[in-house]
């Protein structure tokens, strides 16, 4: 009886452990198709797209994984910069949904909104740089809310 209690314990911090694990992998990745934007660097921006496809791919099911897939494909079939920055919001609000409802990231993710574009993204930083926008509207956005 506390052999299986044992068992059932370790199983579970070992599984509360791979995905949080997971959880920072995808967010990291995401983080990389997010710089590339602000810098306006379209081929940078593909190659992280791609990275991140692949890495949501290699992941187990969760909540999310259909629906952040299909919205980084979009991304991924995006012809230049601008078709890239239009797809970003869909992975953004997905990739929120994900880390927002997770205990597993222990570091401060900031949910930053573009007024002029009405669209949202994460950030490790409390700073804005706008990725829809680049170095024309760098700052321009505010916080719309935290995961601390």
């Amino acid at each position: 009886m506390m052999k299986n209690l044992v068992l059932a314990l370790a199983v579970m911090l070992f599984g509360y452990t791979a995905s949080a694990q997971d959880t920072k992998a995808l967010l990291d990745s995401y983080l990389k198709v997010k710089n590339a934007l602000v810098k306006s660097d379209s081929k940078a921006a593909s190659e992280a797209v791609a990275a991140f496809s692949k890495k949501i791919s290699g992941e187990k099911d969760f909540a999310q994984k259909a629906t952040l897939l299909k919205s980084v494909e979009k991304m991924n079939k995006a012809a230049n910069l601008e078709k890239q920055r239009a797809a970003f919001n869909d992975v953004s609000v997905q990739m929120w949904k994900l880390v927002q409802n997770t205990a597993q990231v222990d570091e401060p993710v900031y949910y930053q909104y573009c007024p002029m574009k009405k669209a949202y993204w994460l950030s490790s930083e409390k700073e804005i740089k706008n990725p829809y926008y680049g170095s024309s509207m760098l700052t321009c956005g505010s916080i719309s809310d935290t995961k601390k």
